[in-house]
């Protein structure tokens, strides 16, 4: 079986390089944040820049910030701010110990930045291929690959992950410890979705490896 896997918010965390970032960038505006309350908003739904809008700044000021939040979130330092999940390295080597293949299907704006990442996270070597597709286009190339190579299911932690499988007609299964809320999750119907990528693989070593 080939099973593919997200990347930020799946196997790694998301939540600290993108706030501490956005905390970064806002306070060189002079303009100072709960950066709590905008990761809930973030994870039920709202964009950077809406989440900073409905905090309360004007529509221009949430744009530059936002923008600035942009341009640097793929930053080496900010990256190097990401750790992968407790059971990351563990859940891999199962699904690897099953004699599947197993593919990484992220939406990254620098391959090579990546490939550094993977090295230092020492999580590279558990994929039989990487595949990294804009993050501007990310639905429609992820599908793409999801297609070509014949993917059997795709773990995810988005809207966009999902739309992705459903356009390739690929079983979903969501964990909801990154980008979106499992109540986000389950409103844009999906069915599958974890806690926990030990619950993922139970749920599939039970339903797909039988």
């Amino acid at each position: 079986m080939i099973f593919a896997f997200d990347l930020d918010g799946t196997l790694i965390t998301a939540r600290q390089r993108q706030m501490t970032l956005l905390q970064a960038i806002a306070r060189s505006f002079d303009v100072k944040l709960d950066s709590r309350a905008i990761w809930h908003q973030k994870r039920e739904g709202l964009s950077t820049q809406k989440a900073l809008e409905d905090a309360g700044l004007s529509r221009a000021k949430a744009t530059e910030i936002a923008y600035a939040w942009l341009q640097n979130i793929e930053a080496p330092f900010w990256l190097s701010l990401d750790t992968l999940f407790p059971d990351t390295v563990d859940v891999l080597e199962s699904f690897r110990g099953s004699g599947g293949k197993l593919i990484l299907l992220t939406a990254r704006q620098n391959r090579l930045l990546l490939l550094q990442q993977l090295l230092r996270l020492g999580i590279g070597k558990c994929f039989d291929d990487i595949e990294c597709v804009s993050p501007f286009a990310a639905v429609d190339e992820k599908a793409g690959v999801l297609s070509s190579q014949d993917v059997d299911c795709f773990v995810g932690d988005s809207e966009t992950d999902f739309r992705a499988a459903k356009m390739a007609r690929v079983p979903f299964y969501a964990v909801s410890t990154g980008q979106r809320s499992s109540t986000f999750l389950a409103a844009q119907g999906i069915a599958n979705i974890h806690g926990s990528l030990p619950e993922v693989r139970e749920n599939i070593f039970a339903t797909r490896l039988e």
